[in-house]
């Protein structure tokens, strides 16, 4: 395989699982929330949209090429991921709190929007929604497969810098917009550095439960 060849395949391997997800996820929590939204609850919907998302997405992911961590998994080892995780999550709850005191919150409609199909359920499916499946399946796709394919192909940082903008778009308004570039942004240092994927995902659900326990 040529070297062409080869930035050809990893950028379809970036932008295929994209719109992939695009697709089944965001035109399936449309069509859901159209069709069953107001008996069941919008989050009912991104609940059934994420978790048949993750499946397709999984599938990539398993057969892409993607990082491998280390073997060692001592005490000090286990020490860093804990200090890792925590590190994040407290740096995104107090980056929450100073945009819930901004005054981008009231200005952007597409962020109450968000708003009102995040808390249209039950405390347990939020939880389950937002604290699991969705982790779960944004992980997978940013950090598992687009940070993955970009730092095999133009390196660490420019794949961090890239796939924190691909997050925040992915949550189409403003306010989403500023907070998930920042979390990606850490997000995805913590895997490159640590290359384990299931941090991320841990960290990100924890974030997610917090803000929904205290909001």
């Amino acid at each position: 395989m040529t070297l062409k060849e080869i930035k050809t395949n990893r950028l379809f391997q970036v932008i295929y699982p994209i719109v992939v997800y695009f697709l089944v996820y965001q035109v399936g929590v449309s069509f859901l929330i159209q069709i069953f939204g107001a008996r069941t609850g919008k989050v009912t919907c991104l609940l059934i949209a994420g978790l048949v998302c993750i499946i397709p997405i999984y599938a990539l992911y398993k057969r892409y090429p993607k990082l491998i961590p280390e073997d060692n998994l001592d005490r000090k080892t286990l020490f860093s991921y804990v200090i890792w995780v925590v590190g994040v999550v407290a740096f995104s709850i107090v980056l929450n709190i100073i945009l819930t005191h901004s005054s981008l919150i009231n200005s952007s409609e597409g962020f109450k929007r968000a708003s009102a199909t995040l808390t249209d359920g039950s405390i347990f499916i939020k939880l389950l929604c937002s604290g699991i499946v969705i982790p779960i399946l944004e992980e997978l796709l940013i950090r598992g497969i687009v940070v993955g394919q970009l730092y095999l192909w133009i390196g660490r940082w420019p794949a961090i810098v890239i796939s924190s903008i691909c997050f925040g778009i992915l949550h189409n308004n403003i306010v989403q917009f500023i907070y998930a570039i920042a979390i990606g942004f850490v997000l995805s240092i913590m895997y490159t550095k640590h290359k384990r994927l299931s941090l991320c995902i841990i960290a990100h659900g924890l974030i997610n439960i917090i803000v929904i326990l205290f909001s």
